[in-house]
């Protein structure tokens, strides 16, 4: 019998509510980023690399705890030792990781679904710039830029 099994399942919680914490964010910054509001999108920014830090420190100790109750299951429990390791477990505390488990791993395919809208609405900005940009610079010899007006030259000058 595995030491500690019991210690896994508080660790796996709280990865997965970090996980749904991500998502929900990145949820919430999209709509920032379709607001343009650049002050929102930075907020948030700091907010998902806080959780992402998290999200780190958990996955290092649920590493560490799943090779302590699995010693030689392999590095992580994504490895051909969670099938291994499950099957040595009480029937009802195992069943539970695994729904955590799979809870979690559809999390996670929601953030990388999140990331690539991310990535494709950056990318469109970033071509909506490039337009920009091209037309100003193409409207630049039409449009010469004012010169300064000495607001002195005009005290002497009667209308």
């Amino acid at each position: 019998m595995p030491s500690n099994p019991e210690n896994l399942l508080p660790l796996l919680g709280r990865e997965l509510s970090l996980v749904r914490d991500l998502v929900h964010d990145l949820v919430a910054c999209r709509k920032a980023f379709i607001k343009m509001d650049l002050e929102e999108i930075h907020t948030h920014v700091a907010k998902q690399a806080a959780l992402c830090e998290d999200l780190r420190r958990t996955r290092a100790e649920r590493a560490e705890s799943w090779q302590t109750t699995f010693p030689g299951a392999g590095q992580s429990s994504a490895e051909q030792g969670l099938r291994v390791g499950l099957t040595d477990l009480d029937p009802a505390l195992a069943s539970r990781i695994r729904e955590v488990i799979t809870q979690l791993s559809l999390a996670e395919n929601e953030i990388r679904n999140l990331n690539q809208v991310h990535r494709c609405m950056l990318a469109g900005s970033k071509r909506t710039l490039n337009v920009l940009t091209n037309a100003l610079l193409g409207l630049l010899p039409t449009y010469t830029l004012p010169q300064a007006i000495d607001p002195l030259a005009y005290r002497g000058a009667q209308l």
